[in-house]
Order: C-alpha cells, then structure tokens, then sequence
C-alpha cells in the first residue's frame, strides 16, 4: 500500500511528487504489486499515461464509506469515486480495489451495485476505530453484503472489528 495512512493523489500533493513515485515503480525490477488508494481518484486521469506504463505492477483503490454524504471529509463525493473507479477499470482495464472503511451506515442496494460495476479484485471492510463520529451500519447490514461478496466470489477481508461476523457467515445456509 503506496502511501499508508495518506493520500498520494490528494487535490495538495504535487504532481512532481506524484510523478516520482510512479516512476520509482516504473523502474522497480521486483516482483512487487502496488496499490495505490486514494479518495481522490479522478486524479488519477491526471497520471494515466504513466500508469498505463505500470498498469502491471499496481491496483488502483478509492475508499467507499457510504452511499450517502460525507460530511466530516473534504474529499469527493463517494458516488463519484465510484464512478471514477468504474471508468479506470472498464475503459482502461487497471485492477481495482475497495476499501470499506470507516464502514458508515449505506444504502445495501446501492453498495452492491457499485462493487458490482467496480469489479474488484478484493474489498477490505472495516468499522471506525478512533472515533465515533459516522453512524455505523447494523451487523445484519453488513452480514448481507458480506453473503453477497462471497455469492459473488469477491475477495474481501475483514478488520479485527468485523470478525465475530465471519463465524455466523461460514455457518450460514445458501
């Protein structure tokens, strides 16, 4: 993970900076995977060229809260980085990946829609650790989208805080 804990594609970080970092995995001669996750991911139309370049070394990544509005972050809409998402994966063919996290309450028929049109290799989930500052979804909520992503066969992993639900979840009938 490019970046943890920040924001490489962030609307402050310079494109030099940016440019830098992609090169450095341009010319990485490892057998490494890089993911690169931002809530910003319009901007990485912005570097397209270049990624095009390591489009075999990297998955591009959004974080997807909710459905719905967002107002303790300065970042885009999750409707949009979504769609964002959707573009570099079906007009471009990057891998993509999703994380859940902090998971607040969302709209269940929403959220699979845009995993379903994101396609990802992988969603990682998570509850907010820090604070309690976002509604967090009923387990139930989450229990049916984690049935979903494994009828799907959608990778997906869960934080500390989610894992009492992947004991109900192999014990549940299809």
């Amino acid at each position: 993970f490019v970046g943890s804990m920040g924001d490489l594609f962030c609307r402050g970080m310079k494109d030099e900076w940016i440019l830098r970092v992609l090169h450095f995995i341009r010319d990485c001669e490892a057998d490494n995977k890089f993911l690169l996750q931002t809530k910003n991911p319009n901007r990485f139309q912005d570097f397209i060229e270049v990624l095009e370049e390591v489009k075999d070394k990297i998955i591009l990544g959004t974080t997807l809260e909710t459905t719905w509005g967002t107002p303790w972050s300065k970042a885009p809409p999750t409707d949009s980085r979504a769609e964002h998402l959707r573009i570099l994966k079906r007009n471009y063919g990057f891998k993509t990946f999703l994380s859940l996290e902090p998971l607040a309450d969302f709209n269940l028929v929403t959220m699979k829609r845009w995993i379903n049109f994101i396609d990802p290799e992988a969603v990682e989930i998570g509850l907010e650790n820090y604070t309690d500052f976002v509604d967090r979804p009923r387990d139930g909520k989450i229990f049916d989208l984690l049935r979903w992503l494994k009828h799907k066969e959608i990778p997906y992993v869960l934080k500390e805080n989610l894992r009492h639900l992947e004991d109900s979840l192999t014990f549940s009938s299809w």
